[in-house]
């Protein structure tokens, strides 16, 4: 018996930024953060810049320089991971922009599924008007936390917790975010096959 909570179908998941749409928001302000720029060498002097050049002279190749395929296990994890963890972002990025590649993202097991639930709220947003809106919406997803809790070759669980903000025009919204997701891989690429509301 397939389980109705497995996955969260992409229109309750976009219930939030539609109510966001459809009531404006106003008194936000909406700006970038600001970016630091390290200071790094702009103060030094010509004589400390000449001092440093002159001891950078490049000595002999290290032998520990030819320890790479020691380091092969742990690169193809974090390679792996950061393939996951791109995959999960583009899920959200495609999901609340309406974005045609949001079926894409799921596992063949339950695309189908999927699939018709993007094309359900795709033609209420379009029928609409409202279309328009979604597909120019900025996602920001700095404040989310994915936490890889198995890495297996055939199964990777992720945790992700925190929020993520959504702004169309002078709507802006905050979303809340605790979710389990199980990745799946299939041709090569990792997939979505679930995602569980987390309560803790």
């Amino acid at each position: 018996m397939r389980s109705r909570q497995r996955l969260v179908p992409c229109a309750t998941l976009l219930a939030a930024l539609l109510a966001v749409l459809l009531v404006p928001t106003f008194g936000f302000s909406m700006g970038q953060r600001p970016t630091e720029t390290p200071d790094g060498d702009a103060n030094a002097t010509v004589q400390d810049q000449n001092a440093t050049a002159a001891k950078t002279v490049a000595p002999a190749p290290k032998p520990e320089a030819k320890k790479t395929p020691e380091k092969t296990g742990p690169d193809r994890d974090d390679a792996s991971r950061a393939v996951q963890e791109t995959m999960l972002r583009q899920y959200y990025q495609r999901m609340m922009t309406l974005d045609d590649r949001l079926p894409e993202v799921f596992s063949r097991r339950v695309r189908e599924e999927e699939t018709m639930g993007y094309l359900m709220m795709y033609e209420q947003q379009s029928r609409r008007g409202l279309l328009p809106r979604f597909r120019a919406a900025r996602v920001y997803l700095e404040d989310l936390r994915f936490t890889r809790i198995t890495a297996d070759p055939d199964m990777a669980r992720f945790r992700v917790r925190g929020t993520y903000s959504v702004s169309v025009g002078m709507a802006f919204e905050t979303i809340e975010e605790n979710a389990l997701f199980v990745l799946l891989p299939e041709d090569g690429e990792w997939k979505i096959f679930e995602r569980r509301e987390q309560s803790d």
